[in-house]
């Protein structure tokens, strides 16, 4: 593999989903880009972290659009701010993420003239886990819009055979273009391993969306308070799909506190004993591995992404999907056995180490995109 030597002086460009997604997701691999003197150069759709993002010493561009919205005219539009920035740049590799930067960005650097362009797939999302009539048809059209598109790009990376196998089977992409990684990783310094202070504390952290599982996170710890009302369930993310209306009687009995959104997860970590996450689908979540790092037992789904980050009774367990008194069982039997949690912290934090070290992970993505 190239170690990532031919990028230097070379002009990089990423297309990223919302701005936010780019501090937490891609300032490892940005990093590691400018490391090697590589010149990076960033476009969102949006500017909320504007300041975030060119503290990292990049150039940064927002092209808003509206977060799910897949509406033609305001794609072709898209598409159209991604080709001036791109001609602007003329950068020698275009990566992108996320939907829509997969599709409309590619094509943008594809008309511009861009010879590498790299994609990733970070889970399949409700497009693909959703299976309504208006899913059925929105489905159809992105893997129309995927199968177009990939067919310009030089890699796909995906984060599980899962995913990648799905998008072979519906002819999205071809397997010689396929390149899997374990996850974007995790910084093993910056989430660093935490002694267990609170051994009756859980955390969710995750986007109030119904495929990421926080019914039954709310349900679970309802279920369990019955038992152990000393037991603390917190809650961390932005609105989606599901809102802080949906969820407040939960909050209004004291059954679940709701924290809001934060910059940094760690304080919250170091305060849970037990990490939660009872999502439908996963590509492989990041905040598994934060969790991990940081030492903590892991309880998630038996789902694709989820059941690559956790050794079922090693570091956690592996649950049935929407299934809350599944989850409610765990988490009891983790409430009555703190050398269990403990342990499986420990085991947490060594697998992080073994598999999910993000500059491991950061220099191999740098040698297939400079290859």
């Amino acid at each position: 593999m190239n170690s990532g030597a031919d990028i230097q002086n070379k002009k990089i460009l990423l297309i990223c989903g919302n701005s936010q997604s780019v501090v937490n997701f891609r300032y490892g691999l940005i990093k590691a880009c400018c490391d090697k003197k590589a010149t990076v150069s960033v476009i969102a759709l949006d500017d909320d972290y504007k300041t975030d993002i060119e503290g990292m010493g990049v150039t940064f561009y927002s092209v808003y659009s509206q977060n799910r919205s897949l509406n033609p005219f305001g794609m072709k539009k898209l598409q159209n701010k991604y080709f001036s920035i791109i001609n602007k740049i003329k950068p020698d590799i275009v990566f992108t993420f996320m939907l829509k930067p997969n599709i409309f960005g590619v094509r943008a650097a594809k008309k511009a003239g861009v010879k590498k362009i790299f994609s990733m797939v970070e889970g399949l999302g409700d497009v693909f886990i959703n299976n309504g009539m208006k899913w059925k048809i929105i489905r159809s059209v992105v893997c129309k819009l995927y199968r177009k598109s990939f067919k310009s790009s030089n890699k796909v990376f995906f984060l599980n055979n899962d995913d990648r196998d799905e998008f072979i089977s519906r002819n999205l992409v071809k397997k010689e273009k396929c390149v899997i990684i374990p996850g974007i990783g995790v910084d093993l310094e910056y989430f660093a391993y935490k002694p267990v202070k609170n051994h009756h504390t859980f955390l969710m952290v995750a986007r109030m969306l119904k495929t990421k599982g926080v019914l039954e996170y709310c349900q679970a710890a309802r279920y369990v308070k019955q038992k152990y009302q000393d037991a603390v369930f917190n809650y961390l993310g932005a609105e989606g799909s599901v809102t802080v209306s949906d969820i407040q009687e939960y909050i209004d009995d004291g059954t679940v506190n709701y924290l809001g959104v934060t910059k940094d997860v760690r304080p919250f970590l170091e305060d849970c004993s037990v990490f939660v996450l009872p999502s439908y689908r996963e590509g492989m979540p990041v905040s598994i591995m934060e969790a991990e790092a940081a030492g903590r037992a892991v309880i998630a789904t038996n789902v694709v992404g989820c059941r690559y980050t956790v050794i079922d009774e090693n570091n956690g367990f592996l649950i049935e999907s929407r299934n809350f008194k599944a989850l409610a069982e765990k988490m009891i039997r983790l409430l009555e056995n703190k050398s269990v949690i403990e342990k499986m912290g420990f085991n947490s934090r060594k697998l992080a180490e073994e598999k999910f070290d993000s500059i491991k992970i950061n220099e191999y993505i740098i040698g297939v995109i400079s290859a």
